[in-house]
């Protein structure tokens, strides 16, 4: 069962999320940035749901951890974010996003887009 780390600060959205993919995929469910990090140190999931706004270090910044660590570069990261700027998405895919996704999502194109990541990286 692959893995997936979805990274939060809202509970609500966590729960959400959660309910669409805990019976397809094995998911842990972090609330911050910093949380995050520490989890990778001995973790590494299949794929990253990653929200841009968070309290603390925010999704880029997150990114940039993420891409500059040997261990975690090749993950691929799915950015979620109730922003809809196009300066927000052309960010992220620069930082090295494999996908964006606007909240709110509908729960299967939130599927369909995890798999279409796998898709394009084997």
């Amino acid at each position: 069962m692959k893995h997936i780390l979805v990274i939060d600060d809202v509970s609500t959205n966590l729960k959400c999320v959660g309910m669409i993919l805990r019976n397809q995929y094995q998911v842990t469910m972090l609330k911050s940035g910093e949380e995050a990090l520490n989890y990778l140190n001995s973790h590494i999931p299949d794929l990253i749901l990653l929200d841009i706004r968070m309290q603390g270090m925010n999704g880029y910044e997150v990114m940039e951890h993420l891409k500059r660590s040997p261990a975690t570069a090749q993950i691929p990261v799915i950015l979620i974010t109730a922003d809809s700027a196009k300066e927000s998405k052309e960010k992220g895919i620069a930082l090295g996003a494999a996908d964006f996704i606007g909240k709110p999502f509908e729960p299967q194109l939130l599927l369909d887009r995890i798999e279409a990541v796998w898709k394009e990286e084997e």
